[in-house]
């Protein structure tokens, strides 16, 4: 079973025990609307015609106010039985004494009189709960507005917090790809250099043998060379290669 109400600010639907009913210490009234099936989208609204009489009370410990629905006869309210709607009047008497009240419970509750030709109730039936929920001092609207305010800039607060700790953990990480970089990047630099020495100390070598083999060749007799080096200077290498090279000839 739920309800909505017309007369709080908004016409949200409310389930069995959910906060619904805002009081003020003046008249107060009340049009509820109750359905059948409210959890479903197919919600239905609960008939409350055909000799139903409905009531709100509310009670505390030592106190019960019974407020019957209101007597529409000449009045200027429509109120729709048959789609679940039923109305209250609250007098000022009433209210003051329901805000005075220790605990916070309400209760809609419905009886079938059955009454005679004259109009005389006959019998009553048992009396059934048709909903419970709680009702609250509307001047606390304001002490929930900041109550709701609070906890909006809490959750900012803590989702810019999440926000800032993701970024510094990301910024951590940069930082690491960064260092780890950088040693790539020197540990190439090193390679490079290396490798810069290496063709270097090449060139000067090709530098020095290209200017030591130069040298004057006399043919001394048929199919036999003889090389005259003058002025000139060799590696031990080069002296080797050249002996090999002068023995192949004479093999042959």
């Amino acid at each position: 079973m739920a309800v909505s109400i017309k007369g709080n600010v908004n016409s949200t639907i409310y389930g069995k025990g959910d906060v619904c009913l805002k009081l003020n210490p003046f008249d107060n009234f009340r049009l509820f609307t109750l359905y059948e099936n409210w959890k479903s989208d197919d919600r239905t609204p609960l008939d409350l015609s055909n000799g139903q009489k409905i009531y709100l009370i509310f009670k505390s410990k030592n106190k019960e106010i019974r407020i019957p629905e209101y007597d529409l006869i000449d009045s200027e309210y429509t109120v729709d039985k048959v789609n679940g709607q039923v109305l209250f009047k609250i007098s000022k008497k009433n209210a003051i004494d329901i805000l005075a009240m220790d605990t916070r419970v309400f209760y809609i509750t419905r009886v079938y009189e059955v009454t005679d030709y004259t109009g005389d109730k006959v019998v009553s039936s048992d009396e059934e709960v048709l909903y419970t929920g709680l009702w609250k001092d509307e001047s606390e609207n304001t002490v929930d507005n900041y109550t709701s305010q609070l906890k909006a800039a809490t959750d900012l607060l803590e989702d810019r917090n999440k926000q800032v700790k993701d970024l510094m953990e990301t910024n951590a990480k940069l930082m690491k790809q960064n260092a780890e970089y950088a040693e790539s990047l020197n540990t190439l630099q090193e390679e490079n250099d290396k490798m810069s020495n290496e063709i270097s100390d090449l060139e000067t070598q090709v530098a020095e043998y290209e200017s030591g083999v130069e040298y004057e060749g006399t043919l001394v007799g048929e199919g036999t060379h003889y090389n005259i080096i003058e002025g000139k200077k060799f590696t031990e290498d080069q002296m080797k290669d050249a002996m090999k090279y002068l023995e192949d000839i004479y093999q042959d």
